[in-house]
């Protein structure tokens, strides 16, 4: 794989040139919107096929399939394209495969109902897990509802296996450390609630159950051990996997306590994975900075597989951006969420040029808008081809089972090509 990062004076015909490739290749495998406006900085991803078909009248992608010995859903990868086709035409050309020799994992998106089907259709063929927003789980073990039937259907149709996400939330009082996970219950207590989860799972045709806790503190850290061992009992009886989401909200922790002091070891007996998270959701205030930071991920990786089986570690890699902007006389951040897509053309909107920050590995770009006629500097962090390229390569370093993306209801196609062409995604239920 090669990464171009673009520079002065160069085109995506200049560039098609450089590396013998087609124009329209470059802009097919990495989703590039701004192509007659590239941006100084912006990376375009490089791969080469290893083989090549051209289509033959009467083929169709099963068939096309069976006789080059690989799956549907591989070409779909590869493809993605012809997700929103129903036909093949003569003379077309279909990649077969690369030589994805990175190594196996398990990739798990994240989704809400609402996600547009054609993007949740493009995306499938990528994943492992599907994992559907949400269910809540109040204090007296009651549960909400979920219009969630199509997106556990399709997943099943697909070969991935969807999990339900059960948020642990306290609505009754102020303190959001306590949950019904993280409280004393009774044995009967529990078993009723956890009966009624099944019950839901069972119904909605769910194959497991992630976990998420809002808050966690020295004091309620052993509780929540030993309620989800108790309801890991009952999911292991039919055959069902449990997860638990950790962000670093999770643990309320005392002064002089960090984040790498906690012992995940017991949690990580209790449950089947863990997806750790090294961002938080709907973070919008400052100070500005890279939503994951390789540096600090590495960190934290390098303490948590000294507690947890590395094959039971999910990796957060989020593909929101964050466009920063430092508001009032006090020097206030307040951010607006984007897509690293997004984030691209707004540099090539308002001129900017991309900077690299190599120890964050993350790429940025800032701007000055105007506000009542008032200027406001911009700082913009996001996601591109080296970021998505160093975490996944933290997967196989350290081991770890897969990626836990937050989240796909967007389709990141430059991210997706470097997942299908440099890794073997394997199904839910297969070992690393």
């Amino acid at each position: 794989m090669i990464i171009h990062v673009v520079e002065p004076g160069d085109t995506i015909y200049s560039i098609a040139e450089t590396y013998k490739i087609s124009p329209e290749a470059l802009i097919r495998d990495n989703g590039i919107v701004n192509y007659n406006n590239l941006v100084i900085g912006q990376t375009i991803v490089v791969v080469y096929p290893q083989e090549v078909y051209t289509v033959a009248p009467g083929d169709t992608l099963y068939s096309i399939a069976s006789s080059h010995g690989v799956t549907p859903l591989s070409l779909l990868r590869y493809n993605p394209n012809l997700s929103d086709r129903k036909y093949l035409y003569p003379g077309e050309q279909i990649i077969i495969k690369y030589d994805n020799n990175g190594g196996r994992l398990k990739v798990n998106g994240y989704a809400y109902p609402f996600i547009d089907p054609e993007i949740l259709k493009k995306t499938l063929p990528y994943l492992s897990f599907l994992t559907i927003f949400e269910y809540r789980l109040s204090l007296d073990g009651t549960i909400t509802e979920n219009n969630d039937s199509e997106l556990v259907n399709m997943a099943k149709s697909y070969g991935v296996a969807p999990i339900m996400v059960l948020s642990a939330y306290n609505t009754v009082v102020s303190d959001n450390s306590y949950s019904y996970f993280t409280q004393v219950n009774s044995a009967e207590t529990n078993q009723r609630t956890f009966i009624t989860i099944i019950e839901k799972l069972v119904e909605k045709g769910y194959l497991g159950v992630n976990i998420y806790v809002q808050r966690v503190t020295e004091e309620t850290l052993e509780i929540l051990t030993d309620n989800l061992k108790a309801f890991s009992v009952l999911l292991k009886e039919i055959g069902f996997t449990i997860m638990l989401t950790l962000t670093p909200e999770t643990f309320d922790l005392p002064q002089g306590v960090t984040y790498l002091n906690i012992n995940y070891s017991a949690l990580a007996e209790a449950v089947d994975y863990i997806l750790l998270l090294s961002y938080n959701w709907g973070y919008t205030y400052g100070p500005p900075a890279a939503v994951t930071q390789v540096n600090i991920v590495r960190r934290n990786l390098t303490y948590a597989i000294s507690q947890i089986p590395s094959h039971k570690i999910f990796l957060g890699v989020p593909i929101i951006g964050y466009d920063w902007r430092l508001i009032g006389e006090n020097g206030q951040y307040v951010a607006n969420a984007l897509t690293s897509d997004a984030a691209v053309l707004l540099a090539s909107d308002v001129g900017a040029v991309i900077q690299f920050d190599y120890n964050a590995m993350a790429p940025f770009f800032t701007y000055t808008s105007r506000d009542n006629n008032t200027d406001v500097n911009h700082i913009v962090w996001f996601k591109d081809a080296r970021s998505i390229s160093v975490l996944y390569g933290l997967m196989q370093e350290f081991n770890l089972s897969g990626a836990a993306v937050w989240n796909i209801m967007h389709f990141f196609k430059q991210m997706w090509f470097i997942v299908s062409t440099q890794y073997e995604i394997i199904g839910p239920f297969d070992t690393i």
